[in-house]
Order: structure tokens, then C-alpha cells, then sequence
């Protein structure tokens, strides 16, 4: 007899596809123009509802800022730190099952690098208040 998994439990998909990555310049304009924002620290979060094919919460972009971090190494490894963090928590999204379709961006906004557990704590609540947000034209 063969192990496999029940099919009916809650999978997550812990992936971080390129279809999943916010790289569309026009959606970017878009998300600025005409999204809604808010700030967690140390993220600002920039957000906006759309429509999209494919089976996954949002298109996101991450973002660190070369004023503040002059060197690539500081503002990449920032960058894994977050993109790691939303990978794994990407689910906070989901409501019952059923993703909620936003273009989101996440600044960070820090003045100093942050250890990762801090920088997942903030993703969690930022994904969390998305969640229950609708962020349409203002």
C-alpha cells in the first residue's frame, strides 16, 4: 500500500513563481496612481485590486530604497529577507481558499537593517490587513 497524501487537507504552495512577481511597468504606474497605501514598519505597502490569470494571491514587488542603502549587498540581502518572508506566508492572503487578486508593492521604509523574524512579523500583519481590505480606485 502506497503513502500519499490526503487530498483533502490545506496545501500551501510555499513557491515564489516568476507569474507571481509584479514586473509589468505598466502596472506598476497604475499601482502608484491610483493604489492605496499604508505603512507597517518597516514596510510601506502599496496596494490595489486587480484582475489576473493564475492561482495565486497577489503580483508583488519588493523594493529597498539606494538613498538609504548604498550598497547592492545590503539592499539584496534586505530584499531576500522579504521576499523569503512573504514566500512563506503568502497564505495570510487567501480567503477561504480563494485568493483576493491585488498588485501589491512592499517599500522598506526602515533607517537600519532588521533581523528576518522582525521583517516576517511585519509581512504577516501587512498581509493580514490586506486581507481584509478592499483597495480599489480612492
Amino acid at each position: 500500500m502506497e503513502n500519499t497524501p490526503d487530498h483533502n487537507t490545506q496545501k500551501h504552495n510555499y513557491k515564489f513563481r516568476k507569474e507571481e512577481r509584479l514586473c509589468s511597468q505598466k502596472l506598476i504606474e497604475k499601482l502608484f496612481a491610483e493604489g492605496s497605501s499604508f505603512l507597517v514598519y518597516p514596510f510601506k505597502v502599496v496596494a490595489l485590486d486587480i484582475d489576473f490569470e493564475g492561482n495565486f494571491p497577489a503580483k508583488v514587488a519588493l523594493a529597498v530604497s539606494k538613498k538609504l542603502y548604498k550598497k547592492a549587498v545590503h539592499r539584496n540581502a534586505i530584499k531576500r529577507r522579504m521576499r523569503e518572508a512573504y514566500r512563506l506566508n503568502k497564505h495570510e492572503l487567501l480567503l477561504d481558499g480563494i485568493p483576493s487578486k491585488k498588485a501589491i508593492m512592499f517599500i522598506y521604509v526602515g533607517k537600519e537593517i532588521l533581523h528576518y523574524k522582525q521583517m516576517e512579523r511585519a509581512i504577516i500583519k501587512s498581509l493580514q490587513l490586506l486581507r481584509k481590505r478592499s483597495f480599489q480606485n480612492p
